[in-house]
């Protein structure tokens, strides 16, 4: 089997490198775990995460399916220019930029981030993988679905929408070797428009025989398969709502635990990146699972 490998950022990701962190930053005050949100002092908050983290994502507008959190992509910009190009300049690592606007991923590409997380995976707007490829921009592509498919296993429905995405941006001209795939953990299928979006209930997905939260799991636990898309993997799991569920708790601030056992079980089932809210506990999380799976019965 090939070694999966990609450029994220200028940063080498894969199979043969260590697994990377992601740091989020956002600058949104509506995100779901408001410690993670730094609006003053995002540049402080940038140059602490970046002494545990390989990349900063930095996000101006929160993406969380269940809240009603949406802005025009006016105030998104808004808020990156207030703040983007002092962390670019004050930061060694490479910045990553949650969007999916093209608008907002080409201002920011100018402004010096190298690359665009787009949780759409393209596909709410197609001609982001223009704007990436005319920076020669490295991206994330999440896992959306236009339409639920129902009585299909998840992991084959993450498969397929990711593998449409991966065809559509290399088209385009994206460098295949720039594309990092994400299952979208705790993402329901795409909205059908760009404006306030918000999805809750047990069966987000559209599959009666899917409860969202047994959804996440599945999609962790196999991993694996996702290897046949030939790209590394990024998983996003930090604090999120599945976790709270299954660890009967309310708020993102309690579930620190279940995120870095979550985290350490992405990684033994193959993540490369982690996208977390609290990089330095998860790095040490990360390197226990990347031992463990480096481990070889003889």
């Amino acid at each position: 089997m090939s070694k999966l490998k990609a450029l994220l950022g200028g940063v080498p990701v894969g199979d043969e490198y260590p697994v990377r962190i992601m740091a989020v930053l956002n600058l949104s005050p509506e995100s779901f775990y408001k410690e993670s949100v730094a609006v003053v002092n995002a540049v402080d908050r940038a140059q602490a995460l970046e002494k545990h983290a390989d990349f900063i994502d930095v996000g101006a507008m929160s993406t969380a399916p269940y809240l009603n959190a949406w802005i025009p992509p006016e105030k998104e910009l808004e808020r990156l220019k207030a703040v983007l190009p002092e962390i670019v300049k004050n930061v060694k690592v490479p910045v990553s930029v949650d969007t999916y606007r093209p608008q907002v991923a080409e201002y920011a590409l100018r402004a010096g981030a190298a690359i665009i997380n787009d949780v759409t995976g393209g596909k709410l707007y197609p001609e982001m993988c223009k704007i990436v490829a005319d920076y020669g921009a490295s991206v994330v592509l999440m896992a959306r679905e236009r339409q639920p498919r129902q009585g299909v296993d998840p992991v084959i429905r993450v498969i397929d929408a990711l593998a449409e995405s991966i065809t559509y941006f290399e088209k385009c001209g994206v460098d295949g070797g720039k594309i990092v795939v994400d299952p979208g953990i705790g993402f329901p299928v795409l909205p059908p428009r760009d404006e306030p979006y918000v999805i809750r209930g047990e069966y987000r997905h559209g599959d009666p025989q899917w409860p969202w939260w047994k959804w996440d799991l599945h999609l962790i636990k196999n991993l694996p398969k996702l290897r046949e898309l030939g790209k590394p993997i990024l998983v996003g799991v930090s604090r999120k709502s599945f976790l709270r569920k299954i660890a009967g708790v309310e708020k993102p601030e309690e579930v620190l635990p279940a995120s870095l056992a979550a985290e350490a079980l992405a990684v033994y089932h193959g993540a490369h990146v982690v996208r977390t809210h609290n990089p330095q506990e998860t790095r040490q999380a990360v390197k226990i699972a990347e031992s463990l799976r480096s481990v070889h019965l003889a």
